[in-house]
């Protein structure tokens, strides 16, 4: 059976009672720290955890390789290898409908207004933190994700995760420096000063980028500044919101769609970024382009797999979830997205190219300076709130 596909709409808004002022504030929030802030509140105002009539719905409880119905799978466009999807369909005798969406705000605005049957989302993590705590997602069932004990331990404990388990770790990456080397001074320090530190980031002045995220910008400014990305101590928080600010003098601006491809086209210097989308935009074995880990260390991003409260086939959601979890399926979607996998069971089945990429899979001293950011309430309003006051 080949995967079905169905639009997704993205003129819908918010039309659930409980959330009548939301789909306004999408479109007035200016700015991302903005925008997240004030989503973060309407978000637990507008919890899905129960339904229309005010009642509880329970989390699912569900037998390992358990199947109720079809499987509704929303992703970004490539995210999930054909293969994947046919095998599952095979193994199981259900179909799979794929669901695309373009953007965050697209997504947390069908998935919080619940107008959707999603079974599962294949997100950011820093988005399922968001569903979780709107109580648009369901507390996952472990006893029917038996293929978690193959996870690499060091993305499993997030601080959500004391609420119960609502998500599993699938890919990750790092957010380093994209580099045109034929644009920079001969010697230069592979670290976040070159976009921070004036002596350094002279020499590129205004063809510099950070990405149009609070969290990950204060990340990279965190790091320069020697303190955790996940610090709660808002005057370092503030010390590198105000590290920003004085670097917009020499910065381009702050960019999350088109970094790479302007590095490429010689529009921008240095740009702060994913690995995964520099590895898909460099040219192979360039030397005219580089990404780095930079040396003041680097923020880890993860992609999960989450089932939504709306989720009709709840069992279905979570069989297919464990399939993915199998160590041949694990390395067949890194290798289809070019990312690393967490699971260390999946790594004897990579690809020769993925499994020897240092990029994807740093050495032990360069992961050392990696650090995965958590994503509380309580920290991305701290970030959110410093970031607009220094930043917007």
């Amino acid at each position: 059976m080949a995967p079905r596909l169905k639009p997704f709409s993205s003129e819908a808004g918010l039309t659930s009672d409980k959330c009548p002022i939301l789909p306004p504030l999408f479109k007035q929030a200016g700015g991302r720290a903005v925008f997240l802030a004030l989503l973060l509140a309407l978000v637990s105002a507008c919890a899905l955890g129960s339904d229309p009539a005010g009642e509880e719905l329970p989390d699912p409880v569900c037998a390992s390789g358990q199947i109720d119905g079809e499987v509704v799978v929303a992703s970004q466009v490539g995210t999930i290898a054909p293969t994947l999807i046919n095998e599952f369909e095979r193994r199981y005798g259900v179909d799979v409908v794929e669901v695309f969406y373009e953007s965050d705000d697209e997504l947390l605005s069908r998935v919080i207004a619940g107008a959707d049957p999603f079974d599962v989302l294949f997100v950011r993590d820093d988005l399922a933190a968001i569903l979780r705590r709107g109580g648009s997602l369901h507390t996952l069932d472990p006893i029917a994700l038996p293929g978690m004990i193959h996870l690499d331990s060091d993305f499993l404990g997030s601080p959500l995760e004391s609420e119960g388990l609502y998500s599993v770790p699938i890919v990750w990456g790092t957010v380093g420096i994209g580099m045109n080397l034929n644009a920079l001074q001969d010697s230069f320090e592979s670290d976040w000063g070159m976009v921070f530190d004036l002596s350094s980031a002279w020499f590129s002045a205004g063809r510099i980028s950070l990405l149009d995220n609070p969290r990950q910008a204060l990340a990279a400014a965190m790091f320069h500044l020697g303190y955790s990305p996940n610090s709660t101590d808002r005057s370092q928080v503030r010390e590198a919101a105000q590290l920003i600010s004085e670097a917009g003098a020499h910065l381009d601006g702050f960019d999350s769609e088109n970094y790479a491809t302007r590095l490429i086209n010689g529009g921008l210097d240095l740009a702060q970024g994913r690995s995964d989308d520099f590895l898909a935009a460099l040219p192979p074995d360039s030397a005219n382009f580089l990404y780095v880990i930079p040396d003041d260390g680097a923020a880890i991003w993860v992609e999960v797999l989450t089932v939504p409260i709306t989720s009709q086939n709840p069992c279905s959601a979570h069989t297919f979830i464990d399939f993915v979890l199998e160590p041949r399926m694990g390395a067949l979607t890194a290798d289809y997205l070019g990312e690393a996998t967490t699971n260390t069971a999946s790594l004897a089945y990579l690809s020769i190219e993925t499994a020897a990429n240092p990029t994807l899979y740093p050495p032990p001293e360069t992961r050392d300076r990696l650090e995965l950011l958590h994503f509380t309430e309580e920290l991305d309003l701290l970030y959110a709130e410093e970031y607009a006051l220094f930043v917007e």
